[in-house]
């Protein structure tokens, strides 16, 4: 059951200052943990009830996390003191305004824009971590990570893990280059590790997940590629520049210009508990764990956002009514709370919501769906449409990300049932997800809710925070969305390929197939819905949340695709 509505406690007390878009831009802090900017920027949480011994149990998120006095949910944002949860409140890590399309809502105004903020911490997770005694290449010499980790001279411990900050300590990168170690991290594992076996080189052992460099193509670039999906036909990477001229590795490799690339005898797995590591190194972010090239952590931005000022965007403090004023300075026509997990920092997107709402603005959440009853009764009053990640369909990988497949789906459930209006994306990547039987499974699931849920099937690019697969092709796309529209789908969506996907951007009439929203892009070349959301062909009502008048809705050309471009806040 939530609290008792709390009044604001310990939070910063917001300074009067102009409510320019560039002044709410400025940092809070120098160079400190960011955990120590953003724990007394909190109130009182409402989403969580009191336990014995000084426990709360949090609800804003399916963790349904008991937390004890000092401790921290999973998220790292909602932590326990003194009996009471404290959840973050009064500032934004990440503000921008944009088109609504990009979110993407399809089916909510076209042609807006959507004032997007954001806030820090999430409860997905990704683990990618070595034991003590993998050996990483400094200038100082092979060393431990273990020792790497006690080298240093300042440590910070969090409730999830200890943080090493070393003085002086250079990593060997791919270019051969000596790249600052920023922090060594230490942390408790239970589970399986991946267990790489070259030939002819020592083994190399870390979390399934942990990004390593390497190729099934001699002839292509090496990229990062998750452990547990290595196999014999892959080739581990060996920076040439990080290595002395004479150095013996090169028996039984294959050489390039950059690499020398070790062939893969076995990959198996191994049960594991006890400490690992893992190393955040600047600029190329790589660096040798044995001999092999491996990446840092991918999630840096969000899961370490907490623990180094250096990751992510400093926090700047703000109030609700300085976010309405900008969205309404900006012409935007929504308001949506985005980039981290916003279950998580329910209480103060609702504070903002209440405002805008109150406003005239359309709300909206851009969720991975991990939801309960608790906080979707919580939000369901101000909040209009809700977007969900379907990342796959296969529990097993869902799991590594931090929950269960089924909490997923029971969270699209929830959100479907209590009328939000609800858009659903996958992102469609090679070898990962993009399977016709669980491509199938996704829009069999969709439309077992409805068929008139908007399904998004979006092209994974390398730009993303994953490296290792291939771009996604349109015809990739089109075979996904084809399979959407196969299963009984009547609103299917291919995106980030403009111009590539044929009908696959556009809304059709279900009923008579009328052409009622031409786009290209996050563009509007064309708008013919009536007033009251209908073809005007057929009079059939097309769901969603649509302008008063097709006057509102702002059409563009070709030319906007390219001179358009998001507007930070």
């Amino acid at each position: 059951m939530p609290a008792e509505k709390p009044s604001p406690v310990r939070r910063t007390d917001h300074a009067e200052h102009a409510s320019s878009l560039e002044s709410l831009r400025q940092p809070l802090a120098g160079d400190i943990p960011l955990s120590q900017v953003i724990d007394p920027i909190v109130r009182e949480g409402e989403l969580y009830e009191r336990l014995p011994d000084g426990k709360v149990h949090c609800c804003a998120c399916a963790h349904h996390c008991t937390i004890n006095p000092g401790g921290r949910g999973i998220c790292q944002v909602r932590y326990n003191l003194g009996g009471a949860l404290y959840v973050p409140w009064g500032y934004v890590a990440a503000l921008q305004c944009d088109p609504t399309e990009k979110k993407p809502f399809f089916h909510i105004h076209p042609g807006s824009d959507t004032l997007t903020f954001g806030m820090l911490g999430c409860d997905l997770h990704c683990s990618y971590c070595f034991p003590g005694d993998t050996v990483v290449i400094t200038h100082r010499g092979p060393m431990q990570l273990e020792d790497a980790f006690r080298s240093a001279s300042r440590f910070e411990v969090r409730p999830d893990a200890e943080i090493a900050y070393p003085d002086g300590l250079d990593a060997i990168a791919s270019s051969g280059a000596q790249r600052k170690v920023k922090a060594v991290f230490k942390h408790p594992y239970r589970g399986q590790l991946t267990v790489i076996k070259p030939y002819y080189l020592p083994e190399l052992r870390c979390t399934p997940d942990h990004p390593v460099y390497a190729t099934t193509d001699v002839g292509r670039e090496p990229q990062p590629i998750a452990a547990s999906q290595l196999t014999k036909r892959h080739y581990l990477a060996i920076p040439r520049h990080s290595q002395p001229e004479d150095s013996s590795i090169v028996w039984n490799t294959v050489e390039t210009l950059d690499y020398y690339l070790s062939p893969i005898r076995q990959v198996a797995s191994t049960e594991y508990d006890g400490d690992v590591y893992n190393m955040e190194v600047e600029d190329e972010h790589n660096y040798l764990a044995g001999f092999f090239l491996v990446h840092n952590c991918q999630n840096w931005d969000i899961s370490q956002a907490m623990r180094d000022s250096q990751a992510g965007r400093p926090p700047s403090q703000t109030t609700p009514e300085q976010l309405v004023a900008l969205a309404r300075r900006n012409g935007a026509k929504c308001v949506a709370s985005s980039y981290n997990e916003p279950l998580i920092t329910s209480e103060w997107a609702m504070a903002v919501f209440k405002q805008a709402k109150a406003a005239g603005f359309t709300c909206m959440y851009i969720s991975n769906g991990n939801a309960t009853r608790e906080v979707l009764d919580y939000i369901r009053p101000y909040t209009d449409g809700y977007k969900i990640d379907l990342k796959t369909m296969n529990d097993k990988t869902y799991r590594k990300l931090g929950a269960p497949l089924q909490h997923i789906l029971d969270g699209i459930r929830l959100v479907h049932g209590m009328g939000f209006w609800l858009e659903i994306v996958t992102l469609v990547i090679p070898g990962f997800n993009d399977s016709d039987d669980e491509l199938r499974d996704a829009a069999q699931f969709i439309r077992s809710l409805s068929p008139d849920i908007p399904w998004h099937v979006t092209a994974f690019h390398k730009d993303y925070k994953m490296q290792d697969p291939d771009n996604t092709g349109a015809r990739t796309l089109l075979r996904a969305a084809e399979i959407g529209r196969r299963e009984g789908l009547r609103y299917v969506y291919a995106g980030n390929l403009p111009g590539q996907v044929g009908d696959y951007e556009h809304t059709y009439c279900p009923s008579c197939h009328a052409l009622l929203i031409e786009r290209l892009g996050y563009v509007i070349l064309d708008y013919q819905l009536t007033d009251d959301g209908k073809c005007p062909r057929c009079n059939t009502s097309i769901p969603g949340i649509w302008p008063k008048s097709k006057a509102e809705v702002r059409t563009g050309t070709i030319a906007d695709l390219f001179f358009r471009v998001p507007r930070r806040v």
